[in-house]
């Protein structure tokens, strides 16, 4: 009996919370900035009610490195730069949920791509691999409203899709597919217009 009255009183819970007010209506708009260590994200959302939003995010990585080699044995000193540059969007329907007035979070799911370039210079010249992924995007998050129209959080999302990829040497050139998953964490602005 008590199983069945503690499922009764989970099954509840998003009933009280859709009970809250939400902050947001039908028909407005906003902008969320994320990023984390080496990831900057801008994505724009139109509500489509007061509990639900479509999301088109895209977010961007870029590490350029100017290095030399230096052969220890007397050999010339060469060109060592890389770089790494990767672009994401991901296009997908957001559901808030408001624990009170200041308190929200949400729940996404997105259809994404991608795609990826790294090069590396090497004495005999350089190794490039491009790849390009397609896939599913869930993300959790949640946020506190410092006003009406500013929010302050944070978001986890877990990717997951095929890949496919290129990659050539002064020596070799290899082409392949595969699968990929990973998990992001972000700080998140949100601003509401």
């Amino acid at each position: 009996m008590s199983r069945l009255k503690l499922a009764l009183a989970l099954s509840l819970i998003p009933l009280c919370l859709a009970a809250q007010e939400s902050p947001f209506h039908g028909g407005q708009w906003a902008m969320q900035f994320g990023g984390n260590s080496n990831l900057f994200s801008l994505g724009v959302l139109h509500f489509s009610s007061a509990r639900s939003a479509w999301i088109l995010d895209l977010s961007n990585s870029v590490t350029v490195l100017n290095a030399t080699n230096t052969d220890k044995f007397g050999g010339p000193t060469t060109s060592a730069d890389q770089q790494f540059i990767s672009l994401d969007a991901r296009l997908g329907k957001r559901h808030y949920h408001t624990g009170n007035a200041k308190v929200v979070s949400f729940q996404t799911l997105a259809l994404e791509g991608g795609w990826s370039d790294q090069m590396v210079d090497v004495p005999a010249g350089n190794v490039r691999q491009t790849t390009w992924n397609a896939g599913i995007n869930a993300e959790l998050g949640g946020g506190y409203m410092l006003t009406s129209g500013v929010s302050v959080g944070g978001t986890a999302m877990l990717s997951a899709g095929y890949l496919s990829f290129k990659r050539d040497d002064p020596a070799n050139r290899e082409t392949g597919h595969g699968y990929y998953s990973g998990i992001r964490v972000m700080i998140a602005l949100g601003l509401y217009f």
